[in-house]
């Protein structure tokens, strides 16, 4: 950018100088936007997410309208004013050869600085952030394809790992899995957290059942409900830049799968909006016969939030009324997703960004929705799971990072309350691609578990050998966790390496992380199944 400057205010010819100025200063309002977007989101700027968030302009918007009013807000519009300033005195700037003279003895300051560090490179938990806008947006390893006989060798040696499968006792209760927005075990004291946030929920465990060691597989929420409710790995398919939900359209074995065939209606309730990223389609794909999100007409006329979206409190009134004018004999298995703890974390009571605040209103409402199923008598033979749909998008706490190293990227609660033979606690680690089979086994389904695949709403809880979380800041590395530690996996087709050392039964990890690839790709490019119609 600097030796642009330099040619657009020493070249002689007036059109290589509007060139230049117009160059540097793209490249200015790049890496604005990008300081801008770490600031709000703790986030890169992908040209992935542009693509893929940007059809979305009202949803968009609805994150920022509260975020610009916060003091990370107010950065964000300052660096964004400057860019704009700077931009405009460039280019309509005269010729001033001192002005270049000195971008370009800069430019070759800053040249000798990178040469340096290319030699001598600097070691960083998140590193991705230490690279350029630009160096953030490619070589991107995940999109590069792998070849017929090597996925095809891939492919046999995943499906030779053993399964174990049993059922459990048929039951007749309900079943809630509530997945709360950016619910994080750095908000828990009770899972070690230096802060105390979710006092209420942390009193619901002591009581009940909880997991120390639980989970996220990635690190958005889209990532959680294709964990969560389908059951499967939410990795990027291979040869594509990011996922889709269409890769993740196999209705076997997901949350609805498993209600259908115990005789159960399957239902999803959320304030936020289900044409986001295509949620709704989705969702009546996988089979939910309810779908509820931010048009119902329970939600007329309360104030709405980020993704157009009520508060928690109105969520948890709409499912206890939908919950209430059911028939009581018959059970079901139901979805939640909550939406006031997106960032920029707003707190609906003052309608100011507080991340604090924010939570401690989440906390408070999970304990009054708890207290409402209690006082329905739900837990007699129903259960409800509370978990968080990923770590929030914040970077590491250093408390966080000495407890818990890699792994704080994807630490999250886990909370199951009510009917259910489970340990108080459970220190085994599991995740969040193991609710569909755990449930399915506490209904008394036949549900399997595997290297990959653990089952925990039982006495004696099995978690699977290997946990796997798809990480947000290097979107080309998979994390496995095991009992001899973690390692990182880079996506690049067939030639995906490990980081450092390869743990133990490398080639069997690395053969079904790249098969659960190939197989969403294969789901992507099928035809989709016709949309059905949801109940209201």
């Amino acid at each position: 950018m600097l030796a642009l400057l330099a040619v657009g205010y020493l070249a002689n010819q007036g059109w290589l100088r509007v060139i230049s100025r117009i160059a540097a200063c793209v490249l200015l309002l790049i890496f604005a936007a990008d300081i801008a977007t770490n600031t709000l989101l703790a986030q890169r700027l992908y040209w992935g997410d542009l693509i893929r968030f940007g059809k979305h302009a009202g949803n968009d918007f609805s994150v920022m309208r509260a975020a610009l009013g916060s003091r990370p807000g107010m950065i964000a519009i300052a660096i964004g004013a400057v860019a704009l300033i700077a931009s405009t005195s460039i280019v309509f700037a005269r010729r001033q050869p001192r002005i270049g003279q000195g971008a370009l003895l800069t430019a070759l300051a800053c040249a000798s600085v990178w040469g340096y560090t290319a030699i001598r490179p600097v070691h960083y938990v998140q590193d991705v952030f230490l690279d350029n806008v630009i160096e953030a947006n490619f070589p991107q390893g995940r999109i590069a394809p792998f070849s017929a006989g090597f996925i095809e060798a891939q492919r046999t040696l995943a499906d030779v790992a053993p399964k174990q499968c049993s059922a459990g006792e048929q039951t007749g209760g309900s079943v809630i899995v509530l997945i709360v927005e950016s619910l994080s075990s750095w908000h828990s004291h009770l899972l070690g957290a230096a802060q105390d946030w979710t006092p209420r929920l942390d009193e619901i465990a002591r009581s009940n059942h909880y997991i120390s060691q639980f989970h996220a597989n990635g690190f958005t929420t889209s990532a959680a409900e294709i964990a969560v409710l389908s059951g499967r790995m939410p990795l990027i398919p291979s040869g594509k830049f990011w996922f889709d939900f269409s890769d993740y359209t196999d209705p076997s074995g997901t949350l609805p799968d498993i209600a259908h065939r115990s005789g159960r209606e399957a239902a999803f309730f959320t304030t936020g909006d289900l044409s986001f990223l295509g949620l709704g389609d989705w969702l009546r794909q996988l089979g939910f016969d309810v779908v509820g999100g931010s048009k119902d007409a329970f939600y007329a006329g309360r104030q709405r939030w980020q993704f157009d979206a009520a508060d928690d409190e109105s969520l948890y009134a709409r499912f206890l009324q939908w919950l209430d004018q059911r028939d009581p004999e018959k059970p079901f298995v139901s979805a939640l997703l909550t939406v006031s703890s997106h960032p920029p974390y707003v707190d609906p009571r003052t309608s100011k960004v507080d991340a604090e605040a924010s939570f401690r209103y989440v906390d408070e409402q999970i304990g009054r929705f708890h207290g409402e199923l209690e006082k329905r008598g739900f837990f007699k033979n129903g259960i409800l799971l509370v978990l968080g749909d990923h770590h929030t998008m914040t970077p590491l706490r250093d408390d966080e990072f000495r407890a818990y190293g890699e792994r704080a990227f994807s630490r999250i609660p886990l909370v199951v309350v009510g009917a259910t033979d489970m340990p108080a606690v459970v220190n085994s680690a599991f995740q969040q691609s193991d609710i569909p089979a755990s449930i399915g086994q506490w209904l008394g389904l036949r549900e399997c578990s595997s290297s990959f695949s653990g089952l925990f709403l039982r006495a004696d809880p099995e978690p699977a050998d290997y946990v796997l979380h798809a990480r947000g800041d290097n979107r080309n590395r998979v994390d496995v966790y095991h009992s001899d530690g973690f390692n990182g996996f880079l996506l690049d087709g067939d030639n995906s390496s490990w980081v450092g050392k390869p743990p133990p039964n490398a080639n069997s990890i690395a053969a079904w992380i790249d098969w659960q690839r190939e197989q969403a790709r294969s789901r992507g490019l099928a035809p989709q199944p016709g949309r059905t119609t949801a109940k209201p």
